[in-house]
């Protein structure tokens, strides 16, 4: 199972990781046939085909149900990107380390829980660095800055974009009133300028390429809650973190996610580096209340940036890919992987 990506590097695909995604608990449902669909030929191939190992990367509730199945084949079971076990249903990690012939941790804190659970768990660092590293050293089709610069990651998705595009847009309308402002929309792959209606009306021009040197020369981004907050800090650009799911989602979620934060900033970071504003309070008045506040301090936003450089720190050096594969064929063939630095505060 996989994206388009890595058909493109010869993977033969059973099933097509595009056709399984989704965000939230209610919105799962919607998705169910297509899901067990590839399930059972998954479970199906693996038997046919009798695999030396399986890498389940991410997409922990569905490999969760394949594991149990591939385990009882005999099959070795590599995890890469560990299910989020210190936010929520916490029981998963023993069952997971007990499965697992090897687990590749993106971040240093996941692997001394495996640890403790005597699993053989790897940190190899986040393949993000590596992704942030060459945008930024490609050559930017945004214009060099004149005014005040504001980006816009309003997701990845196309329900998540449906939900934070609009306070987004009338909330950027709020700020360019008061302010000299230029914005700048990060555009999601696959997602078409509808999907964004108003923006050149508010001012905002969509872009598909050069996030990185987009986020790196403005002022302050908003940006959806998930792996581009991590883009973002790598970036050292200030933000705000939104998020808004369906109610039911939210509502099962509070009940279950035992972190005090949603963004993955203030997760790593330990503390609120950055303001979070989640579903009712994702409003076009407060979000651009809370981005004058900031906008308006200097002071504020360079200890922002100070805080995001050591959260940058934590992610690991460059080179987490080549680590992961490096930890994989080990796993598989046996030997030592080489280690990654310590992170440092």
């Amino acid at each position: 199972m996989g994206g388009a990506r890595l058909a493109a590097e010869g993977l033969e695909r059973v099933a097509r990781s595009e056709d399984l995604s989704v965000m939230g608990f209610s919105e799962v449902f919607a998705k169910l046939p297509v899901i067990l669909r590839a399930l059972s030929a998954l479970r199906r191939e693996s038997k046919r085909r009798r695999p030396d190992a399986a890498v389940l990367i991410d997409f922990p509730d569905f490999h969760a149900a394949l594991s149990r199945s591939l385990h009882k084949q005999g099959i070795p079971l590599i995890y890469y990107v560990s299910p989020q076990v210190w936010a929520w249903r916490p029981g998963r990690a023993r069952v997971i380390a007990s499965r697992a012939r090897s687990i590749l941790t993106l971040f240093p804190f996941e692997t001394e829980i495996y640890r403790r659970l005597g699993a053989d768990a790897i940190w190899t660092g986040h393949p993000i660095v590596d992704d942030v590293r060459e945008g930024l050293e490609a050559a930017s089709p945004v214009p060099p800055k004149v005014r005040t610069r504001l980006a816009l990651l309003p997701g990845s998705r196309r329900a998540e974009v449906r939900r934070l595009w609009p306070p987004m847009r009338d909330a950027t309308t709020l700020i360019a009133s008061r302010h000299g402002l230029e914005a700048f929309a990060i555009r999601a792959p696959g997602l078409s300028d509808h999907a964004y209606p108003g923006a050149s009306e508010a001012g905002i021009e969509l872009v598909s390429s050069g996030a990185h040197a987009l986020l790196a020369s403005s002022d302050l981004a908003l940006v959806a809650s998930g792996t581009a907050t991590l883009e973002t800090a790598l970036c050292g650009t200030p933000m705000i973190v939104v998020y808004r799911a369906s109610r039911t989602s939210f509502a099962i979620g509070r009940r279950l996610v035992r972190v005090p934060w949603i963004s993955l900033v203030n997760i790593v970071a330990r503390e609120p580096v950055v303001p979070e504003l989640l579903q009712e309070r994702v409003t076009p008045e407060r979000l651009s209340r809370e981005a004058e506040a900031l906008l308006d301090s200097p002071e504020r936003r360079d200890r922002m940036k100070r805080a995001l450089g050591r959260v940058a720190r934590e992610l690991g050096p460059p080179g987490a890919s080549d680590r992961a594969a490096e930890a994989l064929l080990v796993a598989v063939e046996g030997g030592v992987p080489t280690p990654v630095r310590t992170a440092t505060r």
